[in-house]
């Protein structure tokens, strides 16, 4: 699906190693990279701190 995305992406590995070891643990969610983590956090934000370009 991102094949064709000029930007780093994560290793399916280290993916897959996240959301198993979340399963284990007994996460109720797992967030899997730094984007991830930067949206959950900015949802209490509201929407003007998801997207701060916005007017």
């Amino acid at each position: 699906m991102v094949r064709t995305v000029d930007a780093a992406k994560s290793d399916p590995a280290d993916i897959a190693r996240i959301a198993v070891d979340g399963i284990v643990a007994g996460a109720y969610e797992i967030l899997a990279d730094n984007a991830a983590r930067q949206a959950q956090a900015a949802l209490s934000g509201g929407v003007s701190a998801l997207y701060p370009q916005l007017p």
